[in-house]
C-alpha cells in the first residue's frame, strides 16, 4: 500500500464534534491516522478534550480544540468560524455529539423529546447549514452525519432519540441535495457499539442477539465507515447501518 492510499485525508483538514471520548475520540483517531488536521469539540468536557488535542496533534500540525453549546445557534456558526480560521479551511465535518436517553413510555414527556432534537438534530442542522455553505462556495468539501440504526427503524424505549436521529438521516438527504454537486453528504447508522455505562453482561448478550452477527461492534468499525463516506468521491446521500445487520 502507498503512503497516498494509507494516508487518504493527508493535507485535509476535519471538524469533529463531540470528540472528547467514546466513539467521537474514535473516529478523530482514525482521521488523524489517515492524515487529517483536526479541529475537535466537546460540549463541557475540557480535561478529555485538551487530552484529544495532545494525543491528535502531529505530523500533519498541531490539532485545535473548542468548547460550545451547539444548541444555540450563534456557537455553532462561530464554532465553523473557528474551526476554518484555525485551519485554513474545512475538508470534512464530522457531526458526531449526541445524547442517548432511554425513555420507557410510562415516564416519556415532552422535556425528553426536546432534549433529544436540541442535542443529536439542531446542531447537525445548525453546522451542516454553516460548513456546507462555505464548503459549496469554495467549490469542494464533505460532511458526515452520525446517525443510528434507530433512525431506520425505531426503539420502543428510545422514541424521542429514534426521532431524532431520523432527522439526522433526513437531514443528511436533504442536504445532500441542497449542496450537490460540490459537497457530498453521508451519514453512518451505527448499531450496538458502545455500551450504556449502566448496562450489564446479561442485558449486553440480550442486544447482541438482536444482530444477524451475534455480537456487539467496536467503535473503529463506525470510524472506519465515516473515512469510507468521507474520502470514496462517489457517494453522496448515503447512509450507512453499521449495525452487524441489526437493521436488515
Amino acid at each position: 500500500m502507498n503512503g497516498l492510499a494509507a494516508r487518504p485525508l493527508e493535507g485535509r483538514t476535519a471538524l469533529v464534534t463531540g470528540a472528547s471520548r467514546r466513539l467521537g475520540r474514535a473516529i478523530a483517531e482514525r482521521l488523524h491516522s489517515a492524515g487529517a488536521r483536526l479541529a475537535l469539540h466537546a460540549h463541557s468536557d475540557a480535561a478529555g478534550l485538551k487530552a484529544a488535542e495532545r494525543a491528535l496533534s502531529g505530523p500533519a500540525g498541531p490539532a485545535v480544540s473548542f468548547t460550545a453549546d451547539l444548541r444555540d445557534a450563534r456557537a455553532a456558526e462561530e464554532l465553523v468560524e473557528k474551526a476554518w480560521r484555525a485551519l485554513d479551511g474545512l475538508d470534512l465535518l464530522v457531526n458526531n455529539v449526541g445524547v442517548f436517553e432511554h425513555t420507557p413510555w410510562r415516564t416519556l414527556d415532552a422535556g425528553a423529546f426536546d432534549r433529544a432534537m436540541a442535542v443529536n438534530a439542531r446542531p447537525v442542522f445548525l453546522l451542516s447549514l454553516a460548513a456546507g455553505r462555505r464548503m459549496k462556495e469554495r467549490g469542494r468539501g464533505a460532511i458526515v452525519n452520525v446517525a443510528c440504526a434507530s433512525g431506520l427503524k425505531p426503539w420502543g424505549g428510545y422514541v424521542p432519540y429514534s426521532a431524532s436521529k431520523a432527522t439526522v438521516v433526513s437531514l443528511t438527504q436533504g442536504f445532500a441535495k441542497a449542496f450537490a454537486p460540490e459537497v457530498r453528504v453521508n451519514a453512518v447508522a451505527p448499531g450496538p457499539v458502545l455500551a450504556p455505562e449502566a448496562m450489564d453482561q446479561a442485558q449486553r448478550e440480550a442486544v447482541a442477539t438482536t444482530t444477524l452477527l451475534k455480537r456487539w461492534g467496536e467503535p473503529s468499525d463506525v470510524a472506519e465507515a465515516v473515512l469510507l463516506l468521507a474520502t470514496q468521491p462517489w457517494l453522496t446521500g448515503v447512509v450507512l447501518p453499521i449495525d452487524g445487520g441489526r437493521t436488515a
